[in-house]
C-alpha cells in the first residue's frame, strides 16, 4: 500500500500525520468522512529511511541557504530554502548543484540570485 504525508488544517492549527492508504481518493474519503479538520495537502511517500544512523547535531553547518532561482527563457523565479549545509561546501558548490537537480515547473534553473547563508 502506498504511504502519504496529509497535511490537515483547522483555525490556526495545522497538523501533518504519515498513513498508508490503498489510494489517493481513499485517503481523501477517510478524512472527509472522519474529521473536521481540511485536507490542505496530501503528498505520496517516495522514499523514507528507517535505520537508525542519524547524525547527532554538532553545530557544524551553515543552519540556512536562501536564494532566488531563475529561468531566463521564461523569467520565472522561486524561492528556495535548504537547511544545514556542509561547512565544506561554498556558495558556487550550491548554486551547481541547485542548477543540476532542480527545476522551476518543469524548466532549467539558469540562475540563482540574492542569496544568503546563516550560520
Amino acid at each position: 500500500m502506498p504511504k502519504y504525508r496529509i497535511q490537515l488544517k483547522q483555525g490556526k492549527r495545522t497538523i501533518v500525520e504519515h498513513a498508508e492508504f490503498k489510494s489517493l481518493s481513499h485517503a481523501l474519503d477517510f478524512y472527509s468522512t472522519l474529521s473536521t479538520m481540511k485536507v490542505t495537502e496530501i503528498l505520496r511517500v517516495e522514499y523514507e529511511d528507517l535505520t537508525e544512523n542519524i547524525p547527532i547535531d554538532d553545530m557544524n553547518y551553515n543552519s540556512l541557504f536562501k536564494g532566488f532561482i531563475k529561468n531566463d527563457e521564461t523569467r520565472m523565479s522561486k524561492q528556495v530554502l535548504h537547511h544545514n549545509i556542509k561547512l565544506t561546501k561554498s556558495s558556487d558548490d550550491v548554486f551547481a548543484k541547485i542548477k543540476e537537480c532542480m527545476d522551476i515547473s518543469g524548466l532549467n534553473v539558469d540562475s540563482v540570485y540574492c542569496s544568503l547563508f546563516k550560520k
